[in-house]
């Protein structure tokens, strides 16, 4: 039985001045979001700049945090890279580790078609037996992952068990509910917090969605919403997820300004940015503290 629906924040990664992850603001960060009630962490997504770390500084991390965590709350781990060699390395070590399943992108710059990323995946899940949510966002891959060849990878993997649609066509998000036909529990996973509402009456059951680095309480109010049948109180929750979103609008990446969200209103301070990231200027921070003060987070 999949046991993974429900909120999971793609976790953010705060670094030190001297570019290597500020444990302790993770460990706080932490603390924060499970108070909030999410049933779930993602680290190593987009919004956790996987790709600006080192397989090394990876693995020391995720022993930090698992051991912090102590079982508390569920821990889903990207494990993408443009080699697939160290993705399974990755994985390997991950095997030993109490997870609950991996995030598994599709290789990245150069544009493979669906043969190739079939095959691609059959390998990785042929070599673990890790719960893998597919994580489509062709925005930033090059390829957007269609329901024939996701309902391939599913027949071939029982240990392929959902997918998250990083994509701002709600439709391709709705479709990919056909899977359940051929896996009941497969989960679907929303990004974007003005598809939610939509996307949860659809049948969508869990979100990987960035506000909930700095409002989590906006995605899991509206998941327990959902699911106690109270619209109107669906309806407040969906609104102040759309607000949140607007933070997306001042920074690219969109990561960069999430992140000042969380150092904003949870950590009380400022971490630092990895090169060629660059912290927001001033009047995007004015900008984004109004944001904030409009969503009314304490």
């Amino acid at each position: 039985m999949n046991n993974l629906k429900g909120v999971f924040p793609p976790v953010i990664t705060v670094f030190n001045k001297d570019g290597r992850i500020d444990i302790q603001s993770a460990k706080k960060h932490m603390d924060y979001l499970i108070s909030k009630g999410v049933d779930g962490l993602a680290y190593f997504g987009t919004t956790g700049e996987f790709f600006s770390m080192s397989l090394k500084e990876k693995k020391e991390y995720i022993d930090e945090i698992l051991k912090y965590n102590n079982k508390r709350t569920k821990i889903l781990v990207g494990v993408g890279s443009t080699n697939k060699d160290e993705v399974i390395d990755f994985i390997k070590y991950l095997e030993k580790k109490d997870i609950a399943g991996i995030l598994l992108i599709n290789p990245y710059f150069s544009v493979y078609d669906e043969t190739e990323v079939e095959a691609y995946y059959n390998c990785i899940a042929q070599n673990t037996n890790l719960k893998i949510i597919i994580y489509n966002f062709p925005q930033l891959t090059g390829l957007n992952f269609s329901v024939p060849l996701v309902e391939k990878l599913v027949k071939n993997n029982t240990n392929i068990v959902g997918i998250k649609d990083t994509i701002i066509d709600q439709t391709h998000l709705i479709d990919m509910l056909n899977i359940k036909k051929i896996k009941e529990d497969f989960i679907v996973y929303c990004a974007f917090e003005s598809q939610s509402l939509g996307a949860l009456v659809s049948g969508i059951e869990g979100f990987i969605n960035a506000t909930a680095n700095f409002i989590p309480e906006a995605t899991v109010g509206l998941w327990k919403a959902y699911k106690e049948k109270d619209f109107e109180q669906c309806c407040m929750y969906y609104r102040k997820m759309c607000q949140a979103m607007e933070v997306y609008k001042l920074s690219t990446p969109l990561l960069l300004a999430c992140k000042k969200a969380v150092y904003e209103n949870i950590l009380g301070y400022d971490g630092y940015e990895k090169l060629p990231a660059l912290p927001l200027d001033n009047q995007k921070v004015e900008k984004l503290r109004f944001i904030l003060k409009t969503l009314k987070i304490n």
